[in-house]
């Protein structure tokens, strides 16, 4: 993973003028006693970005509330530029109204085929855990904001603007006007209501709204959340696509089931989804994101979403004209940029590997085994053999480019004090045994597995490989039905280490059985909660030093980049820090 550093944006040498960044978003709230300025100046960002034309934020102030109202602008990039080798940025941004290239204008229409090791699980935001069910979801669904183009700041998206008071408990969202689902009927506030609601009462994030006390409707365009308590990432919070916004008739149809056929505002809607096979996604003609040619995004007619199970089989099929992009073994990098039969696009992520280990089964229910493991494992050797060096060592269970992730700490490599913990141990006198799965069709699970057998059995840990099909690892890792697995990663999705935390250190804890202590949840808790961002980076310091020496859940590898491999003729793909490709920007050169 490229160099990020927490106080700069990652892709970008510093947060463009007018936008506030993370940190300074929670300085903001502080200053104001909480009357923070999260709905806007974002003008800056939204023309660097290459989107439409913007106005000026303006922002007034009156007594006891804080309100700044930002014009609905155009994100997208544009320029029409191949996606460069190595390319760590969008790979154009086009500033005037038609976005053209040396090579001609922006060419609309056309069908992209992407490939993805392990197929969608569930189409549900409010359920699901995985990337790739994120992934698609984000196309297909909307939150009241949403990151920016580098996850740095909050910007609007369903919500045109909103205003925070100046205790920080209530939150007015006032909603962009004429935004149409799917389904052609037009949304609203009750849509809003119903949809945060059931947030609130079902699915793996309903923390994101526990401090909601209430959700109303104050007309059709505008909806309030008042909390019981402050929340610093609550405007983070209601730019994931859990709190993605659907119709109250479809809430209503679904009740407690998970939804299925989702419709919502995004750019693409779903139009076949074949469990294990592929999903189908087609252009929203009535998508509220103007591109620079003044027309709605997305450029593409239709994204093909493809399971192929080995990531080197999805650059043979790039190359043979069968799929538009995938991935790429890190193996491969070197030798993909300068192979002219497709196009290699590296990005950096808010992304750590790990090992997930289940604390509640042998030995990994004895705190001295995982310290043990954890110090056998020699980090830059698994960098420099199972990502060719792309990567960079691990130190915490925060990804690199995390605000408030902690530099200082380290993920030592010692054999003679894993040695020593073991002989620590309740299974001093009978040699530990483990088994180690790993989803078939990953290159970097498969070695890292092969590595990490190699490194605990230098320590007296007996451990067996076991490769199990990537959806059944997948079911089993929800239901906590495994002993260690490799070949996982977590990128963040929020912009804000709140959700981390959250699944790392409270729940589900990666559905590993970790259990901190009654002071460590209280400190995440605090953390959350906490607008002074001084004191809210100590919390976080804190929670990420318990968690390196409980070891936790998961034992951190690396960081790791976003490593794409694409066709010849696919223009302008982009992918953010937090995982999210933009495909609504991409598109086909004919």
């Amino acid at each position: 993973m490229a160099a990020i550093d927490d106080r700069q944006p990652a892709g970008s040498a510093a947060t463009p003028p007018g936008t506030l960044s993370r940190r300074q978003l929670f300085r903001r709230a502080g200053a104001l006693g909480g009357a923070a300025v999260f709905g806007g100046a974002l003008a800056s960002l939204l023309a660097a970005c290459g989107g439409g034309t913007t106005a000026s934020p303006t922002t007034s102030t009156s007594s006891g509330s804080t309100s700044t109202t930002t014009t609905s602008g155009s994100t997208g990039g544009g320029a029409g530029t191949p996606a460069a080798a190595g390319a760590a940025t969008p790979s154009g941004a086009a500033s005037s109204s038609t976005a053209t290239t040396a090579g001609g204008p922006v060419q609309r229409g056309g069908t992209m085929t992407w490939a993805y090791t392990a197929p969608p699980m569930k189409l549900d935001p409010v359920w699901t855990q995985a990337l790739v069910d994120g992934t698609v979801l984000s196309q297909i669904v909307d939150a009241l904001g949403r990151a920016n183009k580098d996850g740095s700041a909050i910007e609007p998206a369903l919500a045109q603007k909103w205003d925070v008071s100046a205790d920080g408990l209530t939150y007015t969202y006032h909603l962009r006007p004429s935004v149409k689902f799917h389904d052609g009927s037009t949304m609203t506030a009750d849509d809003v209501v119903a949809s945060l609601n059931r947030n609130k009462t079902m699915g793996s994030y309903m923390w994101q709204l526990q401090e909601a006390q209430s959700i109303d409707k104050v007309d059709d365009q505008t909806v309030k959340v008042t909390l019981t308590t402050k929340v610093a990432s609550f405007v983070a919070r209601m730019a994931t696509i859990s709190n993605g916004i659907f119709p109250a008739s479809q809430i209503q149809q679904t009740g407690k089931n998970e939804f299925t056929n989702p419709i919502g505002t995004g750019p693409f809607k779903l139009k076949e989804w074949v469990r294990n096979d592929h999903l189908t996604l087609d252009k929203n003609p009535n998508y509220w994101d103007n591109a620079p040619d003044g027309q709605p995004y997305p450029y593409l007619d239709e994204i093909i979403i493809k399971q192929v199970a080995e990531d080197t089989t999805q650059v043979l099929q790039v190359q043979a004209g069968q799929l538009n992009g995938g991935s790429a073994p890190y193996s491969q990098v070197a030798t993909l940029k300068t192979d002219g039969r497709g196009q290699i696009a590296i990005f950096p992520q808010q992304q750590v590997y790990f090992m997930v280990v289940q604390v509640t089964k042998p030995p990994f229910d004895d705190v001295k085994v995982r310290q043990a493991l954890s110090l056998a494992l020699d980090r830059k050797a698994l960098v420099d053999r199972v990502t060719a060096g792309t990567a960079q060592i691990a130190n915490s269970f925060f990804p690199k480019g995390t605000l408030d992730w902690d530099p200082t700490l380290s993920l030592p490599f010692d054999v003679n004090q894993a040695k020593q913990l073991i002989s620590q141990s309740k299974y001093a006198s009978n040699a530990p045994t483990a088994k180690l799965q790993f989803p078939s069709g990953s290159t970097v699970g498969h070695d890292n597995a092969v590595l990490v057998q190699q490194m605990w059995q230098q320590v007296g840990i007996n451990t067996t490989l076991e490769q199990v099909e990537s959806s059944t690892l997948a079911a089993n890792w929800y239901k906590g039905d495994f002993e260690s697995i490799s070949g996982y990663q977590w990128t963040n999705g929020m912009a804000d280490p709140d959700q981390l935390v959250e699944f790392f250190f409270v729940t589900p804890r990666m559905n590993s059985g970790y259990q901190p202590s009654q002071q460590a949840s209280d400190l995440a808790t605090q953390a959350a909660q906490e607008l002074d961002p001084n004191k809210r980076q100590q919390d976080y310091f804190q929670i990420q030093q318990t968690y390196n020496q409980d070891v936790g859940g998961t034992i951190s590898l690396y960081y790791t980049v976003s490593v794409n491999y694409l066709s010849k003729n696919v223009r302008d793909f982009y992918r953010s820090p937090l995982g999210q490709p933009w495909w609504w920007t991409t598109w086909l050169a004919k």
